[in-house]
């Protein structure tokens, strides 16, 4: 349910209600450079350069939709924080209130299609967070409704096709993925996982507002479930260049060197990660150290000790689950090496439990099957 949840939310809430906000490219300029300090964890920076837009869109959906993102990066995890996740979605419910007095009158659906789009989407998330799968639902149902509105859009405006693409990627790959939910994607309209692609592809290259949110999901699925590094490399690669002091990026280009046999950068960047005190930072971190002193060194000692110093920090469901998927795979392979067959037997489970990349589901699977041969 939760990837259903995932692919409805889109970010292209910028666009304005009133025409003269669309004309009024100063003010669309000061946006942007707001969101490049956001995503930069530039979070003063990010709030002076917005103030000036809320204050003269002072009842405007983009004023609440503004807020919420900035309270989204400022408490990082923020399903971890409950009175921060609180006032998220009463911004969020304010953008929904502000975009429903327009959308019936002439000239303005489009544009609070965004609007509500966006709200019922990330409002739907929040749920899932909290664990209130049928509010979930509730929102995840409102913001179908918009999203199959915002399909006549897309041909006008590149912000659509980040929906279209999530919708049409994630529609066909998560029942394959989740079979449990296939009886309940009877309701939703069909897929096509190429076309979603190619959309997200476009979004990534002629979107203005969009263009960050596209990079961050076709990384996420050239690595999770297209096996493709190379191109995970690019995207990951051009956000932590974009903005380097966001740490969530810079895991994921780790991540990407990696996966691409590029240790010694890799090693380099993870050096900058270690002075990150969170747990996301600190487990990542470990997990890194273990992979480059498995892979490159072949040092077994330091990747198994790397490995389990990442085991000891709490995984966040979001970030770092598959981390530990990745230490549990090193442990795994290492205890074979070692003579240590039941513990190997153990780790692969572990390793199965965590693990959503489909590639390393299938590594694990094939070296389980081998041991247990």
């Amino acid at each position: 349910m939760k990837r259903i949840l995932l692919l409805l939310v889109w970010i292209g809430w910028i666009t304005p209600l009133k025409a003269q906000f669309l004309e009024d490219k100063a003010t669309i300029e000061t946006v942007l450079k707001g969101l490049d300090y956001l995503y930069n964890l530039q979070h003063d920076q990010a709030a002076a350069t917005f103030a000036p837009v809320k204050t003269k869109y002072k009842d405007h959906p983009v004023h609440y939709l503004l807020n919420a993102l900035q309270l989204q990066w400022k408490y990082l995890p923020i399903d971890q924080q409950p009175n921060a996740l609180a006032q998220y979605q009463k911004e969020l419910n304010l953008c929904v209130e502000a975009s429903h007095k327009y959308y019936d009158k002439p000239g303005y659906r489009m544009e609070c299609t965004f609007f509500l789009l966006a709200g019922h989407g990330f409002l739907a998330l929040a749920e899932n967070y909290k664990g209130n799968s049928m509010s979930a639902a509730q929102e995840a149902r409102k913001a179908l409704k918009f999203f199959k509105e915002g399909k006549k859009f897309k041909n006008t405006n590149a912000e659509f096709l980040f929906a279209n693409g999530l919708y049409n990627y994630y529609r066909e790959r998560y029942p394959e993925t989740k079979p449990i939910v296939k009886p309940i994607m009877v309701f939703f309209d069909s897929g096509n996982m190429a076309q979603g692609l190619a959309e997200l592809e476009k979004s990534y290259k002629n979107s203005v507002f969009s263009k960050t949110e596209a990079g961050t999901y076709l990384r996420d699925i050239y690595i999770k479930y297209e096996s493709n590094f190379g191109k995970a490399l690019h995207f990951s690669q051009d956000l932590y260049q974009r903005y380097p002091r966001n740490y969530i990026f810079r895991i994921s280009y780790i991540e990407g060197l990696l996966l691409n046999l590029k240790f010694d950068q890799a090693e380099k960047v993870n050096a900058e990660l270690k002075n990150i005190s969170n747990p996301i930072a600190k487990l990542s971190y470990h997990m890194f150290e273990g992979y480059i002193a498995e892979h490159r060194d072949k040092d077994f000692s330091v990747a198994k000790a790397s490995y389990q110093n990442a085991l000891k920090v709490k995984a966040n469901e979001r970030f770092t689950k598959e981390y530990v998927a990745f230490a549990y795979l090193g442990l795994a392979r290492i205890a074979q090496k070692e003579g240590d067959k039941t513990g190997a037997k153990n780790y692969y489970k572990l390793c199965l439990k965590n693990a959503e990349y489909l590639w390393l589901i299938a590594v694990a699977k094939d070296e389980q099957k081998k041991l247990n041969a």
